[in-house]
């Protein structure tokens, strides 16, 4: 597991990132990617150009034709065949917290609160912990709003930084140089022949499509740079940025233990927000016939499958988000958002299930048929790590009865009331940290589509 100093060190390239970020690929795939990529886009475009057709003209001079349409694919070729190129050099950012990350699995499991007399479940999904979480003997079991004797936790964002995109990568400026020649050479075959002026259309919409996807694919990365994360013992009033450790928010309680459909053999410990679910799920191969242009029939075994859920049931525990200075309550509500944790999944097969099924094939040729009884458990734990984008409201007087009201954060609450378009709700389990490997400055994310689209829109004005 990662020390403070190892995660500081493996950061500064991304804390303080150079103006252009170059990195030579570094795995095969990466470098089979470039190849492939680079002798596509070369062959192609040299296909495209060379392969032209002659014709006799009135005065019995040979001259080109379709010459605009050759442009046209070249333009082609090389947008959409050098992606594979383009893409083959990875970012600094990526290349750091994917270092970071393979510290966080380095060991059987992820870190977890220390063995104590309490149990409960070692949850998965999302990031985890990269540095070793506040033990349950550091806790103040006590008074569970104050803080802790250590302080702010070691992974908040205030002690490790928050990594910054370079404005510009190697996979933007090979980007940027494609979008601009494919855009060029469009442009000349609409200098040559304005029947080409569909080609710039279709060229003007993906840059179009490319924007916005890149727009709000920015704008989520930088609802989580932008916004300072706060600290739960200066915590404001509406729309804030937490990160902490969920724990319990009564002293001397701990959530109950919860049997999945009621097996006891199937307990989940220390959830404060939990959902499971039984189902039937089936497997089989199923024959899949096609017919050709020219009337020949074929076939291949395809894998299938499907899943029935049968019973479900959800449930929750007073929580709170600690971050060392100080813990807040946190509504269920606000847990039970997006996708939550795996805590377990169990499975026994069983093929009389077919039985009842009564399934209905397209072709009726099916094999290998398999059927499973199936259990799976979801939801946060007592020690998980705990990110998000919230609201923070002042409690009831119904649910600050039983606080300590000598501590002020103790009467606030976190909440999913009040999304907007300016600040979203949003959980995570896990820091900031790796939820920002595919973050990108605005340069890198619309200078390539705005060239294209550039040149594309000349082509309409000339």
């Amino acid at each position: 597991m990662a020390t403070p100093e190892e995660v500081r060190e493996l950061l500064q390239p991304v804390l303080e990132p150079p103006t252009v970020d170059f990195n030579f690929p570094k795995t095969i795939l990466n470098w089979l990617s470039l190849v492939f990529g680079l002798v596509l886009m070369v062959g192609l475009t040299f296909l495209a150009l060379s392969s032209t057709t002659t014709t006799m003209g009135p005065n019995g001079v040979s001259q080109e034709v379709n010459r605009a349409g050759n442009y046209v694919a070249a333009a082609a070729a090389i947008y959409v065949g050098g992606l594979l190129f383009a893409y083959s050099f990875p970012t600094m950012m990526k290349l750091t917290l994917e270092n970071l990350q393979a510290k966080v699995t380095e060991s059987e499991g992820q870190v977890r609160c220390g063995n104590g007399a309490e149990k409960h479940q070692l949850t998965s999904g999302g990031d985890g912990w990269i540095l070793p979480p506040p033990q349950i003997s550091e806790w103040n079991t006590t008074s569970p709003h104050s803080a802790d004797e250590a302080g702010l936790i070691q992974e908040h964002p205030r002690n490790i930084g928050t990594p910054t995109p370079a404005m510009l990568t190697a996979t933007s400026l090979i980007r940027a140089v494609q979008s601009f020649t494919a855009g060029l050479l469009i442009l000349l075959a609409v200098n040559l022949d304005s029947a080409m002026l569909p080609a710039a259309g279709a060229g003007l919409a993906l840059s179009m499509l490319l924007l916005t996807i890149e727009y709000f694919s920015r704008r989520k990365n930088m609802r989580i740079t932008d916004l300072a994360t706060s600290t739960m013992q200066g915590l404001p009033m509406g729309g804030v940025e937490v990160f902490g450790q969920l724990r319990p928010n009564s002293p001397g309680s701990w959530p109950a233990p919860v049997y999945v459909d009621g097996a006891r053999d199937k307990v989940v410990n220390g959830q404060v927000q939990w959902y499971w679910e039984y189902g039937h799920k089936f497997e089989w191969e199923e024959y899949v016939e096609s017919t050709d242009s020219e009337g020949n029939k074929s076939g291949k075994w395809k894998d299938r499958s499907s899943y029935d859920r049968i019973r479900n049931d959800q449930g929750k525990s007073d929580a709170m988000v600690h971050d060392g200075t100080g813990g807040v309550s946190v509504e269920p509500a606000l847990l039970a958002h997006g996708t939550l944790p795996s805590t377990g999944g169990w499975a026994n097969r069983d093929d009389s299930l077919w039985a009842s099924k009564g399934r209905m094939f397209a072709t009726g040729k099916i094999r290998n048929r398999k059927a499973f009884h199936q259990w799976k458990s979801q939801g946060y734990c007592v020690g998980d790590p705990f990110f998000s984008h919230c609201y923070v409201r002042p409690k009831t007087n119904e649910e600050s009865e039983y606080v300590d009201k000598t501590i002020a954060h103790s009467l606030a609450m976190l909440t999913a009331e009040g999304d907007e378009p300016g600040h979203k709700v949003m959980t995570h389990r896990g820091s900031e940290l790796l939820a920002l490997s595919a973050a990108k400055s605005a340069a890198s994310a619309y200078l390539p589509a705005l060239l294209l689209a550039l040149m594309c829109a000349i082509s309409y004005i000339i």
